[in-house]
């Protein structure tokens, strides 16, 4: 329950999963939560124009899922008993790596098998269960209220009737995602430009829904990656088991290697990827849903940590603070853990400017690991763009390939590489004695050039 120095009301802006998850998290410290929404949320699992990305695989890791059941007890159950599948890692995982086919090792962590509408839908269902907190849909954001140390409320616009309404806060959570205002609005209220960091391969995204034909069975989860060695654009294939008997098949390409978006196309792409895996087991699948695309990935940090000073009553979580190359699958992930932040942040006192300080830093630093990962990565692909790789990157890069390669033979390895994945640990704990002892040794056994059975 909300002590005495609890925010009497909190508007969360967005209501996609950080921002439902941001508003689970001040309920336990508000009065009162408002989910600002600009679309018409669908009641069933469906695919929402605020979402585009939504016709695409995601993932969500163990980590997220138990981190979301922290948030919002029970939503595990009830996303297991709506179709969503465990897929252990790495047992039911086939991954080929760029160091070749990834070993059976005992399970530690898994991925959800579900489509991005049922996992959102659940939540939601979740969130709008708790008192206190009301939705307003098809209402979005003109501007935030306040000055440049203090956010005192936001003003709405109504999409349909175009009423405009400023609604006062003692807490405003920003969860907008890539299309966020926020540094443009701070600038406008006297703070410095938001220093920001863009890393783009240039990834595009080729995806559909697809049933196995007759009595035939698919593996739950097939992951082909580039390897970013060669010096060529990376192709990569992704299958995932979802719910209501279906697999999500998602097509990678950096730049100049693109995938199509016709049927023929898309059949001769899964054919080029670095194995014939997934394209042999798509020739037994009949399509459940048209091809979609999708091109905005590119990594985009907001160094919010580093403005000199920072306003009480504002956060930013999601991807509006960081977004990720969904290639990754941390997006689900971060968010959920960034939801944590918040509620452990806002436990430890009011809501003033030591507070709101600490917390976006902690926010930040959420976000470390998954955009080494994925950064690091991104910028090695032919006509990447971004910072030039630093000394600090180089080292990364070249003890990341040392443990792929490690982990492909060695258990210990693998667990470190599962960890880094899963973002179950921070960085300073990634390495234990016996993974570093792995990573020295490096791999003992031959590469598998074929999956395991």
């Amino acid at each position: 329950m909300p002590g005495r120095s609890s925010p009497d009301h909190v508007v969360v802006l967005g209501a996609g999963i950080a921002g439902l998850l941001a508003a689970a998290a001040a309920h336990d410290h508000a009065r009162s939560v408002t989910l600002i929404e600009r679309d018409h949320l669908p009641e069933q699992p469906v695919v929402r124009k605020g979402v585009p990305q939504g016709r695409h695989l995601h993932g969500l890791f163990s980590t997220g899922a138990f981190a979301i059941d922290t948030l919002l007890p029970g939503s595990w159950h009830t996303l297991r008993q709506a179709g969503a599948h465990v897929i252990a890692m790495p047992q039911q995982t086939l991954l080929y790596g760029p160091h070749g086919w990834m070993r059976r090792w005992p399970e530690r962590h898994f991925v959800v098998g579900a489509s991005r509408p049922l996992i959102e839908t659940v939540i939601r269902e979740h969130v709008l269960r708790l008192p206190g907190i009301r939705l307003a849909e098809d209402t979005e954001a003109v501007r935030l209220l306040g000055t440049s140390a203090r956010i005192s409320g936001v003003r709405l616009r109504h999409r349909t009737s175009g009423d405009i309404q400023d609604t006062t806060a003692d807490l405003v959570v920003d969860a907008t995602g890539r299309s966020t205002k926020t540094p443009r609005q701070l600038a406008e209220l006297g703070l410095p430009q938001v220093p920001t960091t863009v890393v783009d391969c240039h990834l595009a995204y080729a995806s559909r829904a697809v049933r196995p034909t007759g009595s035939r069975t698919l593996p739950p989860c097939i992951n082909l990656q580039p390897d970013p060695r060669t010096g060529e654009p990376g192709r990569g294939g992704f299958l995932l088991r979802i719910e209501d008997g279906l697999w999500m098949v998602t097509l990678s390409g950096t730049q100049g290697a693109h995938p199509p978006l016709d049927d023929e196309g898309f059949a001769r792409f899964a054919g080029q990827l670095r194995h014939p895996l997934i394209a042999d087991l798509l020739s037994h699948t009949t399509p459940a849903t048209r091809l979609s695309g999708y091109r905005n990935t590119a990594n985009r940090r907001y160094h919010y940590e580093r403005l000199p000073a920072w306003p009480t009553g504002l956060l930013v979580t999601g991807d509006a603070v960081t977004t990720f190359n969904p290639l990754y699958g941390q997006g689900m992930t971060v968010a959920a853990q960034s939801a944590l932040v918040i509620r452990d942040g806002l436990a430890r006192g009011r809501v003033n400017a030591a507070t709101c300080h600490r917390i976006q830093h902690a926010l930040a630093h959420t976000a470390d690991l998954p955009w080494a990962v994925c950064t690091t990565e991104d910028i090695r692909y032919p006509g990447a763009l971004g910072p030039p790789p630093s000394p600090l990157t180089r080292l990364v890069t070249c003890t990341a390939d040392r443990l792929r390669s490690a982990a492909c033979t060695r258990p210990a390895a693998a667990r470190a590489f599962f960890d880094a994945v899963t973002l179950s640990k921070p960085v300073w704990r990634l390495i234990s004695p016996s993974a570093l002892a792995a990573l020295a040794l490096g791999p003992h056994l031959p590469p598998l050039d074929e999956p395991p059975s």
